[in-house]
């Protein structure tokens, strides 16, 4: 996947682009531009470290986290 660099200021010039070419622009202030790019930046940057975790081995199945919170909640099986 390719991702445009995220924290340069060229990223953020295309990100503030993007935006003026959507229809939220209309209803958008500069605050909450920087806002919704600081939160995309916060959202790209936790899905790398959960796929540098994966790609790590520091994750679980679905089915052991399936059991693992069955068992903390006290959910009996199907």
């Amino acid at each position: 996947m390719n991702i445009p660099e995220l924290s340069s200021l060229e990223g953020f010039h295309r990100f503030i682009g993007d935006q003026l070419r959507s229809d939220a622009a209309a209803k958008m202030s500069p605050e909450q531009a920087l806002a919704l790019w600081r939160d995309r930046q916060e959202t790209v940057q936790a899905i790398g470290e959960g796929l540098a975790d994966m790609e790590a081995g520091r994750s679980k199945s679905f089915d052991q986290f399936r059991q693992d919170f069955a068992s903390r909640h006290g959910i009996v099986g199907e």
